[in-house]
């Protein structure tokens, strides 16, 4: 369990690994650590791999001097003042002027600075003539800003899949996730019921972001069979997360749709078996060559096994492909009372499949969910929603596998003899003299 741990969440950062690293800029980047190699973060500066190698991570480190590094232990701060109780930044103009200092100042400034950048800050503020009119609030924002600007600071992150959807959302396109959210993929893994031991079918295009979710809650039990078109499943994120290969290969499966639709490709996969004897005589290609097509055959047959006697514990899809035609040919290999769920960025195409899967007696009320979550700024008197967010975070299909029964009748039905009508005169109140 120790390893298992340390697999998914390392306490250490270890040689020839991806990791992510944050910015005073809050942006991300991911680095393929090697020792000896120099890592370079644009403005931030530059620093070496090796400094960084086995140390473990939670520190800030600041770059300083000649691409050394020192470990962080408290935030930039400057005493901010206010001037007045009552005040207010009404009478303050947004005046180039106010600083002192010229962009060509700042820029020499930047380039010999050895302490990470706070005397650059220091001069910056001490060069802004209204820095003392503002209140307190305003100062404070006024610094953050020069920090994410000037701070020559980083630090290290274990990438796992949240980290994945950040890295997606930022740096490469939103689309090669199908916007999804880590509120979203939340949502999905609690919907699905995602646990050590199960067995899962998923179609997984948005770049692995699913597997590896499930990875993490799997606890290394249980196996994830992704359907795919033909060739290989697309699940380059699993790469950052520097799982062994061996893993992988033992907890996720593949099976193109043309052997999950299509039961009779047996003799595609039939091979001889041979005798240990028989395997040292071959030559090195033809070992490699028997193994691999012995692996192919031993993977179909696993796979087809659970599709065939349905022992799928849930469905979990994030395609391109149209599922309203699709998902009907799938469900038959869930078990029962399982979820089914299906994301997507846009309420069309579930919208669509709802009404397919309402017709179909096999999924029981399926359900659409939006996520939307607004981060607040929380500060001491000022709590607020920030100006500016993501549009959405997806939407779900939600919904449960069931075995319709014909002879099993849902409603109802009084078949008694009908009760004998009362007469006014039964029915009718007898009077009360008072």
């Amino acid at each position: 369990m120790t390893d298992l741990l340390e697999l998914f969440n390392p306490s250490t950062i270890r040689d020839d690994s991806f990791i992510m690293i944050k910015l005073p800029s809050e942006n991300c980047r991911v680095f393929k650590l090697t020792a000896g190699n120099l890592i370079k973060l644009g403005k931030f500066g530059s620093f070496y791999a090796s400094d960084i190698i086995g140390h473990p991570f939670g520190y800030t480190y600041e770059i300083v001097g000649d691409k050394q590094l020192r470990i962080v232990s408290e935030d930039f701060i400057k005493d901010v003042t206010e001037p007045e109780a009552d005040a207010n930044n009404q009478d303050l103009l947004d005046d180039p002027l106010a600083q002192q200092l010229t962009r060509n100042e700042i820029e020499e400034m930047k380039k010999s600075t050895t302490d990470g950048g706070r005397a650059l800050i220091e001069k910056v503020v001490s060069g802004h003539v209204a820095f003392d009119k503002k209140t307190t609030f305003s100062q404070e924002k006024y610094l953050k800003r020069k920090e994410q600007k000037f701070l020559k600071r980083f630090t290290p992150i274990p990438i796992g899949s949240s980290e994945l959807i950040e890295y997606y959302s930022d740096k490469e396109s939103p689309t090669k996730v199908m916007d999804l959210t880590e509120e979203s993929l939340g949502l999905i893994m609690s919907l699905a019921n995602i646990r050590p031991g199960g067995n899962y079918l998923v179609v997984d295009d948005v770049s692995g972001v699913l597997v590896a979710a499930m990875l993490e809650r799997m606890g290394g039990e249980g196996v994830i069979v992704v359907a795919h078109d033909d060739g290989n499943p697309k699940l380059d994120g699993l790469r950052y997360l520097n799982l062994p290969e061996k893993y992988i290969e033992s907890r996720v499966r593949s099976v193109s749709w043309l052997d999950f639709l299509d039961p009779n490709q047996e003799a595609e996969y039939e091979y001889r078996e041979m005798s240990p004897e028989e395997f040292d005589s071959l030559p090195p290609n033809l070992k490699l060559q028997y193994t691999r097509r012995k692996r192919r055959s031993e993977n179909y047959a696993f796979v087809r096994n659970l599709v065939d006697n349905k022992k799928f514990d849930a469905l979990v899809m994030s395609t391109t492909i149209h599922v309203p035609t699709l998902i009907p040919r799938v469900i038959e290999a869930v078990s029962g009372s399982r979820p089914v769920i299906v994301y997507d960025g846009s309420k069309e195409l579930l919208l669509e499949t709802s009404q397919v899967l309402m017709k179909d007696l096999r999924i029981l009320a399926p359900t659409i969910i939006e996520t939307k979550v607004r981060k607040y700024q929380t500060l001491p008197g000022r709590i607020h929603p920030h100006m500016t967010m993501r549009g959405a975070g997806g939407y779900i299909l939600w919904g449960t596998r069931v075995f319709p029964n014909s002879n099993v009748n849902a409603v109802k039905i009084n078949r008694g003899k009908k009760r004998k009508a009362v007469s006014s005169e039964e029915t009718s109140t007898p009077e009360v003299e008072v």
